[in-house]
Parts: C-alpha cells; sequence; structure tokens
C-alpha cells in the first residue's frame, strides 16, 4: 500500500462515464494511480486535496468546461501536465487554451490507445512527473534552433499537436524548415519508431503520381513488372510529409480526400482496399487559402488536411535567431571542412541581422557552408558572406557598402518586367500549365502570378 501512495496521479474528467471507463482501462498499465470523475467540480475538489501528476480532461461539458476546467487546475497544481482530450472539430478551443498556457498537449477524439498511454507515460516520466514536466520538450526541440518568441511558441504548439491523430498543416516560406517541422512532430510522438518518410509533391510524375503514393500491381501500367509498395505503404505506422501539396493535380486531390476520410486506399490497378495507419503531415509555401481561391486545390481537402495549422515564420522576422544559426552552421561546416574557423566579425553578424534572407535558413545555411569552402582564417568576414551572396538570385548590392556594381551596358540591359514575365512563363511551360507547380518553382503565391498575367 506504501509503494501505492507514491506512485503519480492521474486524473481523468468527461462527463461521459462510458469514456472515463475506456481511458481506465487504456491506463491499466501505466505506473500511476488513475482516478476518473463525470464531474468537473468534483475532479477539482479532489486536486485541491492531492497532489497530481497530470490531468486529461474533456473539452464539452455541462457546467464547466474543459478550459475553465484545467485553466484551474493550472492555478491549483501548476506542476502538473494538463492533456485536453477532444473532438478535433473544437481545434479553435484547444487552440485558445493552448495559446493561453492552459494545455500542455491534445489528443483528438477518437483517441488511439498508444498515443495517449505515450503521452501520459511521457509526461509522468514512470515516477518523476515534475521532472519530466521540465524535460517532456526535448524531442521536440530536437533539431529546430531558435530562441526568438516565434520558434518557442511553434516548439510548444508540435509538442501540443504531436500525436493528435489529426491532420497537421505546415507553412512556411520555402527554406524556413517545414520537412524539419514535420519531422519534430513524427519524433515527439508515439510513431517515433516507425518511418518517417518525406516527399515533395512538385516532384512527381502526374503519370505516376498514383502509384508513387498508394503503390500498384504488375501490369498496372507500362514498366510495372512487379508489385510495388507506395509510400503509405512504406510509411504505415509512422509518417507521411507531403510538402508543396498545392502542386497535386486536382484529381489526385479527390483521390487523396477520400483516402483520409476511409483511411484505406486502392493501389493502382488493384479492386483491393488497403487499411493503413498513418500520420499525415502536409506543407506549402502557398497558403492553402490561396490555392483554393485561385482554383488549384479543393475547399473539402482544405478543411481535411488544415485541422492543426502550423506557421514557420521567416528568418527575417527572427532577428535573434540568425546570430544563433550562423554559429551553429559556422561550427558544423569549420568542422566538415577541417577549417579553422571560430567566430564572426562583429561587422559580420551585424550584417547577416540586416539581411532579408530572401532564402531563408537554407540561404543561410548554404551561403555559410559556401564560405567556409571557399575561404580560410579563423574569423570570417563580411566580404566572405557577401562573395557568396553575389552568386544568389536576388541580392541587392546596395546593402552591402563594400561592394561595387560592374558598370552596366546600357545597350544590353534588359528591362526588369521583361526578365520577370519571360522566368513566369518559362515556369508555367515547366509546370504543364499548373500555376500551383510554377508558384512553387518561383516561391511566390499563385496569386501574384494570376494578378501578373492579367496585367499582361
Amino acid at each position: 500500500m506504501s509503494q501505492a501512495k507514491e506512485l503519480p496521479i492521474v486524473v481523468i474528467v468527461d462527463d461521459e462515464p462510458e469514456i472515463c471507463t475506456s481511458i481506465n482501462r487504456c491506463l491499466m498499465r501505466v505506473n500511476a494511480q488513475v482516478h476518473s470523475f463525470t464531474s468537473p467540480r468534483q475532479a477539482l475538489n479532489f486536486i485541491k486535496e492531492h497532489e497530481i501528476a497530470l490531468i486529461i480532461s474533456d473539452q464539452r461539458m455541462p457546467d464547466i468546461d474543459g478550459h475553465d476546467l484545467l485553466k484551474q487546475v493550472r492555478n491549483l497544481a501548476p506542476q502538473s501536465t494538463r492533456i485536453m482530450l477532444s473532438a478535433y472539430q473544437d481545434f479553435d478551443d484547444v487552440s485558445k487554451s493552448f495559446n493561453e498556457g492552459i494545455i500542455d498537449k491534445f489528443i483528438s477524439k477518437p483517441w488511439k490507445n498508444v498515443d495517449l498511454v505515450f503521452a501520459v507515460e511521457n509526461a509522468i516520466n514512470a515516477e518523476h512527473s515534475i521532472e519530466s514536466k521540465v524535460t517532456s520538450s526535448k524531442p521536440v526541440a530536437g533539431d529546430i534552433i531558435g530562441e526568438s518568441t516565434v520558434m518557442h511558441t511553434l516548439k510548444q504548439q508540435i509538442k501540443m499537436a504531436a500525436g493528435a491523430n489529426v491532420p497537421i498543416f505546415v507553412h512556411g516560406e520555402t527554406g524556413t524548415g517545414k520537412e524539419l517541422v514535420a519531422n519534430a512532430c513524427h519524433k515527439a510522438s508515439s510513431r517515433v519508431k516507425h518511418p518517417f518518410i518525406a516527399v515533395n509533391c512538385a516532384n512527381f510524375s502526374e503519370q505516376l503520381i498514383d502509384a508513387q503514393l498508394f503503390g500498384a500491381v504488375k501490369g498496372a501500367y507500362t514498366g510495372a513488372v512487379k508489385d510495388s509498395q507506395g509510400i503509405f505503404a512504406q510509411a504505415d505506422g509512422g509518417t507521411v510529409f507531403l510538402d508543396e501539396i498545392t502542386t497535386l493535380p486536382l484529381g489526385i486531390q479527390a483521390k487523396l480526400l477520400r483516402v483520409l476520410q476511409e483511411r484505406e486506399y486502392t493501389p493502382l490497378g488493384s479492386t483491393v482496399c488497403v487499411s493503413f495507419d498513418t500520420q499525415i503531415v502536409s506543407a506549402s509555401s502557398v497558403k492553402l487559402s490561396d490555392a483554393v481561391n485561385a482554383g488549384e486545390f479543393r475547399e473539402d481537402l482544405f478543411y481535411r488536411l488544415n485541422v492543426i495549422p502550423l506557421s514557420i515564420a521567416p528568418l527575417r522576422e527572427r532577428g535573434e535567431d540568425i546570430a544563433i544559426l550562423a554559429n551553429y552552421f559556422l561550427s558544423k561546416f569549420s568542422k566538415e571542412q577541417g577549417k579553422q574557423f571560430t567566430d564572426f566579425a562583429s561587422s559580420t553578424t551585424s550584417f547577416m541581422k540586416q539581411y532579408h534572407w530572401p532564402g531563408n535558413v537554407r540561404q543561410l545555411e548554404n551561403t555559410i557552408h559556401g564560405a567556409c569552402i571557399m575561404h580560410d582564417g579563423t574569423e570570417m568576414t563580411r566580404e566572405m558572406i557577401e562573395n557568396i551572396l553575389q552568386q544568389h538570385v536576388g541580392f541587392n548590392q546596395n546593402e552591402s557598402t563594400s561592394s561595387t556594381f560592374i558598370e552596366n551596358d546600357d545597350e544590353n540591359v534588359v528591362p526588369l518586367a521583361d526578365v520577370e514575365r519571360k522566368a513566369i512563363e518559362s515556369a508555367i511551360d515547366k509546370c504543364n500549365g499548373n500555376i500551383s507547380q510554377a508558384a512553387a518553382l518561383l516561391k511566390v503565391n499563385p496569386s501574384t502570378i494570376y494578378r501578373k498575367m492579367q496585367k499582361w
């Protein structure tokens, strides 16, 4: 009996008795005391008398809803982990609770037992619930570097959303690290031991995209000499990351919608439905709403994929992170290249913070990588950075007092508007008229291309 008293206390609150019973059964193997309540007020009275490690609460309840209940629990037991268990249609309310620091984790109904057990065990850490509360964000922080306010918020959002078992959509400009965020969601979930497969939809062959996603049987198309597994089969139990989702052809979008609704797919050339258990994380540099308005993306698929939206701020809005990232990349590539760089000159750091970095973190990383390869020394100078940036599209030499323009021959200058039109038309031609794919290649919104075309 004395051992039981030392076990961490888990509180379950749901106005439906059968839900409490199901969660109790699910947590039977967890090394904790589990107490369930159908009345939020009774739960609060219990919490006033006991030191709890974790609480799992429904959102929609009579008398006191989950938001208000967990807000009071935060005051009564600030060290406790607070999990909201609710239908994903409530995510606006859940997001509000999270932004106010009321909840730590969100799990959707119907939940997967493995996700619920994983979240509880991770939070209470078997016996040391308070210590695990402090360190539980480690799997999320992982490779995501940044101390700015927006990045702290993003890391917390990942922690809340991971394992929710509903689709996650990540929006961010090219180079901001959308795959990194998707991978963090995977690592912070119970699926971490299963595959994480990332694919760029813009790279798919339109003729074979069905087979690439869902597999194909022998003879389904010319060249199909044997059965082949698609991405969904390869990632079963894990996570599929669909980058640049807005470039998918409308026909495949319709099939993907059915697949997400039914949780099963049919390989190309087959009549047999295959069920799957995969977390879907999608992303795009184009806002889904913009793609819907442009007629390039299905509105019903938008609502299916945009259940939990995560947004990554561009590097230019993460000022304090630039120096942190730059030092990380300098140390990494200096070691890889066998160089002696240990620091940046003060003028270099100032320049990097002021530069707008249109290619975001990827551009910063590649720039420092190139500078490490092309230069030697112990201190990286501004000139070394600019030497690499001058080769990048869109580099504005007016931002550099040490750089000079090459004297132009007016007769050979092409008007900027003509260069822009040629680039857009070339991209559209390359993508066989698909505006969303062309926009992804050009790193702009489809609406920008439509506006330019109307102007022409």
